[in-house]
């Protein structure tokens, strides 16, 4: 959980936390994910990782991921088949099952397994 203080009155400062999601979706699903997110109102910062397709968000402690979620939308959801992951672990966790279910072709595993090496060495 990362903390950031702001101003909250003249010369009085809070502490905000905020909770990373990762999400990984079809092409096209950031720019709509934003427009929604944006369009209801919902506290979020979009961050930015090296992994192509996958995003990154922060939201306010005090939010869950459930209302992240109804703030993007469930058509959103569904017509990019988003997934939702609250750290690096269950995402690289979710790729390799993907890859022993055999849901990828070898080339494509062995990147997902170099990628996954990766991860796991930070």
């Amino acid at each position: 959980m990362n903390e950031i203080l702001f101003s909250y009155r003249k010369g009085e400062e809070r502490k905000m936390g905020w909770t990373t999601v990762y999400m990984r979706g079809k092409t096209g699903s950031e720019e709509e994910v934003l427009k929604n997110l944006e369009h209801s109102g919902f506290t979020f910062m979009p961050g930015t990782t090296n992994e192509k397709g996958l995003f990154l968000f922060w939201i306010r402690e005090d939010e869950n991921l459930r209302d992240f979620k109804k703030a993007i939308g469930s058509k959103t959801i569904l017509k990019y088949r988003i997934r939702f992951y609250t750290n690096v672990e269950d995402f690289v966790e979710s790729r390799h099952n993907a890859v022993r279910n055999g849901m990828f072709t070898q080339n494509r595993a062995s990147v997902m397994d170099e990628l996954s090496s990766w991860y796991e060495s930070k």
